[in-house]
Parts: C-alpha cells; sequence; structure tokens
C-alpha cells in the first residue's frame, strides 16, 4: 500500500490507558511524554484518547472510538507510551496491527522507540507483545502460586464482605463517553472522579 502521508506532517493520536488495578497512576503522565515526542518528531497531534480500564479487555470504550477515527481516516498515526498500554493480549494486539495496516496507520511506542514502519518495525512489534503476554502470563503464575501457599497456612485469601457488597455494582460498560473539542467541550467521562475521554484538537 502506498504511503502518502510522506509529503505532509503526520497527524497522531495519543492514547493513555491506566489500569483500574493502577492506583495513583495519572494518564497526563503519560501524556506529557507523549507531546513532547511529538514535538521532537514534528507530529500534528489531532487527539488524545484517555482511559481507564484493563489492558485485558479489548472492547474499551475509548479504543473503540480511536479505532473508528482511525478507520475514518482522520490520523495517520497512535502514539502510546508502552506497547501494555495499548493491549496486553497477543491475539488482540495482532488484530489491532492488521486493522491499522489496513487502513494505513502507523501504530509507535515512545519509551521503547519502535513502530510498525517498515518490515524490522513489524517484526520488532511482534516480539515485544510476545514479551507483553510473557510477562503478564508470569504474574498470573506468581499470583497462584502466592494464592495456594496462603491458603495452605490458613491465612485469608479474599476481601472481607463490607458496605460495598451491600450496593449493585454498575458495570463499565454503562458508562458514556461526552463528545467536544479542545475549542469547545472537552470530551470526557468520569468514573469514580476521574477524567477519561477524548480530547480532539
Amino acid at each position: 500500500m502506498m504511503d502518502m502521508t510522506q509529503d505532509r506532517q503526520l497527524r497522531a493520536a495519543l492514547y493513555a490507558r491506566v489500569s483500574t488495578d493502577d492506583q495513583g497512576q495519572d494518564p497526563e503522565t503519560q501524556l506529557f511524554r507523549l507531546r513532547q515526542v511529538c514535538k521532537h518528531r514534528e507530529y500534528e497531534i489531532v487527539g488524545e484518547y484517555v482511559e481507564y480500564a484493563s489492558g485485558k479487555d479489548p472492547d474499551r470504550k475509548v479504543l473503540k472510538v480511536l479505532l473508528k477515527d482511525a478507520k475514518q481516516g482522520k490520523l495517520d498515526l497512535i502514539l502510546v507510551t508502552r506497547l501494555d498500554r495499548m493491549m496486553r493480549s497477543q491475539k488482540h494486539f495482532f488484530e489491532v496491527l492488521e486493522q491499522l495496516h489496513g487502513w494505513n496507520v502507523r501504530f509507535e511506542c515512545s519509551e521503547q522507540d519502535f513502530n510498525t514502519k517498515g518490515a524490522f518495525g513489524k517484526f520488532t512489534m511482534s516480539l515485544l507483545s510476545d514479551l507483553a503476554e510473557l510477562e503478564r502470563n508470569l504474574t498470573l503464575e506468581r499470583s497462584a502460586e502466592g494464592t495456594v501457599r496462603a491458603k495452605a497456612q490458613g491465612k485469608l485469601c479474599h476481601r472481607p464482605k463490607g458496605a460495598k457488597d451491600r450496593k449493585p455494582r454498575k458495570p463499565r460498560s454503562d458508562r458514556g463517553i461526552k463528545r467536544g473539542s479542545r475549542s469547545g467541550d472537552t470530551l470526557i467521562n468520569e468514573p469514580a472522579g476521574k477524567t477519561e475521554g477524548v480530547t480532539y484538537y
């Protein structure tokens, strides 16, 4: 596929994700680094996509908006700080890469300094995806081993029930995403007091 972006400034979409388990993490830290990369590489920032969700979930709302924008030709590349910010599952990651390739959209990781431009870039991203899944599997194994050891020692392996268990919990899928732009209303959603969504430039 011919690359029609060589003679103009590349339009970059910044994607920052913080897991629901990452207490105290601020996606603004990721965005700050990504903005610096865009400035250095002379990319035009067309949108910032912020999400609080698990990387194991491929059906994330903000991610779906990002991929829809990519399919509609609103951007030339997606920029993240690390590979695991986009996806932790190897299968889902390759599905996303195949979609982006079909739409002529590049994928770059700023801190790992690799991108999908060229054959070597695609090969490198494949290796990084394998490593990300390996790390996740090792973490799960260590967690399982710890649970077995705790049970053998007669220790409590679950959170004691409290007031929160008596209240119905609304799943994240019920929360919407508002739309807007930097020049008007910012696209935001506020799960548990946190701001997520999309800001277009």
